[in-house]
């Protein structure tokens, strides 16, 4: 009788020990089998992230050495004519202007209470160029939902928030009266002191919590075109002075930045940083849920490998007699550990293939769960890297701490057939291990052990 004839007739005979086999291979396949998707998903998550930003760099002033915070419309024009350079936006930070007709979005927590009336509908104004090219936009923080976007040449047109909108009824093609704050310092004294506004997109943000002050949440930020900021700081045509400028290339970034600081400029003045820079915690999150799920398939095999090889230690030598009976008859030792092998082969391919069912219901929340563990164990880094600072609720400052949102999950039958491979080696040593004490002993000392 072959050794595949014995080890059918053994599980259909022995099936409480079968089940038994059965739910410990089935455990660590759905355990290998959610560890696989969730390490494909992550690398699908952390590849779409970075396919809008990867070839980006963005211009910004140092503070340290900058104290004028801007940066002159010449430089930004030079940058753009560098070769590599795909497209560019240029912005320019406001304190904001007073929209008395519409009421803020209040914060759900609100981090600083203004109780001065001049902050009264003040609304924080934020120009660009391009704002379909904007890190906030290229990063997916803010979604354009209805509309289009700013772009060059645009006059007297803004963009607002989704929730403003809704809370003050507006819709594409309103207009809105803004006029010039009293706390706005850098405002020339010969700008227009009103400015009839037409709204030409509305835009949605990940930020849900809205926490901060109603001057640093999203929801309350106008983004307005270039022409607009220009009238109200006094800005001529070709000298506008922005806060940064973000390029994205169509070659290697490293490459485009090496040939920029080749251009004749006062570099100490400006700091060059890349989107790794830009979203620290992004990056720093989909490196903790890596090494998360990797600690989670690793241990896996390796708590599977251990689990398998202790029960198997009890099962064979429970079989001690069964084997000194093959000794007997002149079954080899190999053709006996290969019975033992097909047995659990056999076993897996129903615990394995059910597995994917369970794989399916669970791995998903596994998933969440290990995105929110990374997603605050980033955030935690990036702020101690600041000294333990919180970096600020505003919409630009926020990317440093956006981390990854979430995986989608999808267990197919690729991995599935991992599972099988993986599987198959986990038994085949977990019965080499289990199996040591039959090999090294002589066929006599078995037989004698039957005794």
């Amino acid at each position: 009788m072959g050794s595949f004839k014995r080890a059918v007739l053994y599980i259909t005979r022995k099936k409480k020990k079968s089940i038994l086999m059965f739910f410990i291979l089935f455990c660590i396949a759905t355990a290998v089998l959610s560890g696989i998707s969730i390490k494909k998903a992550t690398s699908i998550a952390r590849q779409n992230s970075s396919k809008e930003t990867a070839n980006t760099f963005e211009i910004q002033n140092n503070l340290a050495t900058n104290f004028t915070g801007t940066m002159p419309e010449s430089l930004v024009n030079k940058v753009s004519k560098v070769n590599g350079i795909k497209n560019y936006d240029a912005s320019v930070q406001g304190i904001g202007l007073v929209f008395k007709q519409l009421q803020n979005v209040e914060p759900k927590n609100n981090t600083v209470q203004y109780t001065d009336k001049q902050y009264k509908n003040l609304f924080p104004v934020e120009a660009h160029k391009f704002t379909e090219y904007d890190t906030k936009f290229m990063s997916k923080s803010f979604r354009l939902v209805e509309g289009r976007h700013l772009v060059e040449g645009d006059k007297n047109k803004v963009l607002v928030h989704k929730a403003l909108a809704e809370k003050n009824n507006l819709k594409v093609g309103d207009r809105i009266i803004g006029t010039k704050d009293s706390l706005d310092y850098n405002a020339s004294k010969d700008a227009p002191s009103e400015y009839d506004l037409e709204i030409v997109g509305i835009f949605e943000s990940q930020n849900t919590d809205r926490m901060g002050s109603k001057l640093e949440i999203p929801e309350n930020l106008i983004l307005s075109d270039m022409n607009t900021l220009n009238a109200l700081y006094g800005y001529s045509k070709g000298n506008s002075q922005y806060t940064s400028a973000v390029f994205n290339t169509n070659k290697n970034v490293d490459d485009v930045i090496s040939d920029v600081n080749k251009i004749q400029e006062n570099w100490s003045l400006y700091n060059i940083s890349k989107s790794d820079d830009t979203f620290l915690a992004l990056s720093k999150s989909f490196d903790s849920l890596e090494k998360i799920v990797n600690m989670l398939l690793i241990g896996s095999i390796i708590v599977g490998i251990i689990v398998l090889s202790l029960v198997l230690a009890f099962w064979i030598q429970g079989r001690i007699h069964e084997t000194g009976i093959l000794l007997s008859i002149g079954v080899g030792k190999f053709k006996i550990i290969s019975q033992y092998i097909i047995e659990l082969l056999l076993i897996s391919v129903l615990a394995f293939g059910t597995s994917y069912f369970s794989s399916k219901m669970i791995s998903q929340n596994i998933g969440d769960a290990m995105v929110s563990q990374a997603s605050k164990q980033a955030v935690q880094e990036v702020q101690q890297g600041f000294g333990g600072m919180s970096l600020g609720y505003d919409a630009n400052t926020s990317l440093a701490t956006q981390t990854v949102d979430g995986i989608d999950v999808d267990v197919s039958l690729k991995e599935v057939l991992y599972v099988y491979a993986i599987g198959a080696t986990i038994i085949i040593s977990s019965v080499m291990i289990s199996s040591s004490s039959i090999i090294r002993l002589k066929p006599k000392e078995i037989l004698s052990k039957m005794s």
